[in-house]
């Protein structure tokens, strides 16, 4: 199994490395910071004043928000909705007008609310990209949303577009979300979030979550506190207490009673210490500190989101290839290292291979035969034939990262023909299995 999913992580890693995504010079970067990102048209001047396309950024912070272009009108003008409000925004003008929002979600009566543009709206050539509008009205409205989520808007030096989700800490002040997503494995001593990663025990890999009578336990003080939280430890009454999200959640060792807020409560299993590091379960904890936890048994993988992280269903597959590519080449002289560490590495070895016209030669300068299993992406498939540095492969294997039923769709990503026959160069993939 190990060798499976190096195989896998190496052949991830050559798609990785050997792809770039190129994008139009008229696109500039935007990020809702913790949760996506992705690419709206780069803004134009106006009067020396930027403006940007307003509903594809809309629609990036939410699905509410969308255009539909008068453009047949004059002067043309677009109805632009957000979170249940809506505006009329005319080109050439700088007046814009706030109308009501019916149940269909068209817009229908002007509210008299009026709102005054630092220079006029505009069209491009192409006006199905949308008007066009400074910055500082979509910061109004995003900022100031009345039926719906808040955000802060940042335009960074390198001239992308940062959105941070807003939340309200009770006594009417807005806060900025830190939305964070942790990934971890079973038995695997690797701590993922979004950008980065950390072993749960630098001096200790073999400190990993565990399985005990069917609960998932954790190296509780790192996941806290990469959430944002604080834990606590009372060594006379052996006793944890854990702050996150204004909750207090008090556990001792050996013991299934907790508080939580003041209010008893009790484990089905009892925390306990392990090498040193607490250990506790972490569906219990988690939910009665107000995160979210998603568990997937066939990969013994979980996943925690917290502070407004939403869940994507490409997190297992994500998360999945980077917890197997940090286990499977841990650093033996280093035992902290971030994937982009694993990464170059892996690398720079590959770039020492020579290779040549003659020879099949793998990834890992491995020479391929006739029955060999190779592996591309999360693929396997059975070497048919070989001529020189080609190979001809049958793919007809995917791994437990490919859902079932979209194989086909997912082999695509990795230029594969899934269920054929494919010439391949030999170096792009990587022995599995020996049919020698």
């Amino acid at each position: 199994m190990q060798k499976k999913i190096t195989a896998i992580c190496l052949s991830l890693l050559m798609v990785f490395c050997m792809s770039q995504v190129v994008h139009a010079a008229s696109e500039i970067g935007i990020k809702l910071v913790g949760q996506k990102e992705g690419f709206v048209h780069t803004p134009v001047a106006v009067n020396e004043v930027a403006v940007f396309p307003i509903a594809q950024i809309f629609n990036f912070l939410d699905p509410s928000g969308t255009e539909t272009v008068e453009w047949d009108e004059s002067p043309p003008h677009s109805f632009v909705s957000f979170q249940g409000e809506c505006f009329r925004i005319t080109h050439g003008l700088t007046e814009i007008q706030e109308y009501e929002l019916d149940e269909s979600g068209a817009c229908i009566n002007p509210t008299g609310k009026l709102y005054q543009l630092e220079a006029p709206a505009t069209y491009l050539d192409d006006y199905r990209l949308g008007i066009f509008v400074p910055l500082s009205f979509i910061n109004d409205i995003v900022g100031n949303s009345t039926y719906g989520k808040k955000f802060q808007t940042h335009y960074t030096e390198d001239g992308n577009l940062e959105f941070s989700l807003l939340t309200g800490d009770g006594t009417g002040t807005e806060q900025t979300a830190n939305p964070v997503t942790l990934a971890m494995q079973i038995n695997n001593p690797w701590l993922l979030t979004e950008d980065d990663g950390q072993l749960f025990d630098d001096s200790d890999h073999s400190v990993t979550p565990i399985v005990k009578n069917g609960s998932t336990l954790l190296p509780i003080a790192p996941i806290i506190e990469q959430l944002g939280g604080s834990v606590s430890w009372n060594n006379k009454e052996r006793k944890v207490t854990i702050t996150l999200n204004k909750n207090t959640v008090e556990l001792w060792i050996d013991s299934k009673s907790a508080n939580v807020n003041g209010v008893k409560k009790t484990l089905t299993v009892r925390p306990t210490v392990i090498k040193g590091r607490t250990m506790l379960p972490v569906r219990f904890i988690t939910e009665n500190l107000g995160a979210r936890i998603a568990w997937d048994g066939e990969m013994q993988m979980v996943l925690i989101y917290n502070g407004g992280a939403e869940a994507k269903e490409s997190d297992w597959l994500v998360y999945g290839y980077k917890l197997a590519l940090l286990d499977g080449f841990q650093k033996q002289e280093d035992n902290r290292q971030t994937l982009a560490d694993a990464v170059k590495d892996i690398q720079k070895e590959h770039e020492k291979i020579q290779y040549n016209d003659n020879d099949p030669l793998d990834y890992q300068r491995n020479l391929i035969h006739i029955g060999d299993t190779v592996g591309k992406g999360t693929f396997s498939g059975i070497v048919k034939e070989v001529r020189g540095a080609k190979v001809l492969v049958y793919w007809n294997r995917a791994s437990f990262l490919v859902e079932k039923g979209k194989e086909e769709e997912t082999a695509l990503l990795f230029g594969i023909d899934w269920l054929n026959n494919q010439w391949m160069e030999a170096k792009t993939v990587t022995i599995e299995g020996s049919g020698y």
